[in-house]
């Protein structure tokens, strides 16, 4: 009897390995078959609406954009599983491939690379969400226009349809939101947001 119920938990024990590493390694092959295109939808987003919404300086006053450089979902490790059930997410037009796409991105942090393309008045600059608190932040970003974070990019298969997380921290504002984005005649266009928080 002992015997018979050691099998059956190693079983089932090697079953939920297995799936589990099923689920990483396809995680990791849509990160890498998403690659370029993310830091597209990124680039369109942060130049069309970040660097837009100049509440704080002048359109044309050179400034600083500084991106945590590892990749964070929104909520923590516990709230994710529920993100399927978040209706914040539930976008008009976003297919479900999208949003599974976006879950399976965000299972495991990944590093940012510096492949963004903006505006010529904006450099860019990586760093660790923690460095943000510091007080040596704004002597190293004097003309920063806050921190941002962002997850993962999710994509349909045809990569048309993208959404993904960002927190933006800007000293007493700021927010957090998904955005939904489609690409169309070759340019990546924001379609909604829904913000989770905003100060």
């Amino acid at each position: 009897m002992r015997d018979k119920s050691r099998r059956w938990t190693r079983r089932i024990a090697l079953t939920l390995l297995g799936l589990t590493l099923s689920v990483l390694v396809f995680a990791w092959e849509e990160r890498i078959r998403n690659a370029n295109e993310e830091y597209a939808v990124y680039s369109a987003y942060l130049t069309k609406g970040l660097l837009n919404d100049a509440h704080d300086w002048s359109a044309d006053v050179p400034v600083q954009v500084v991106i945590a450089d590892t990749t964070k979902p929104a909520g923590s490790w516990r709230l994710r599983a529920l993100y399927l059930l978040d209706n914040r997410v539930h976008f008009d037009g976003l297919s479900v491939s999208t949003r599974v796409s976006y879950l399976l991105r965000n299972l495991l942090s990944t590093r940012i690379s510096p492949k963004f393309v903006l505006p010529s008045r904006a450099d860019l600059a990586l760093t660790s969400e923690s460095d943000y608190g510091s007080p040596d932040f704004q002597k190293k970003y004097p003309r920063n226009v806050g921190l941002v974070v962002l997850s993962g990019v999710g994509f349909n298969p045809t990569r048309t349809q993208a959404v993904f997380y960002i927190d933006h921290f800007c000293g007493l504002c700021g927010g957090g939101r998904y955005v939904f984005m489609e690409k169309l005649d070759g340019a990546w266009l924001v379609q909604e947001e829904h913000y989770t928080w905003i100060s």
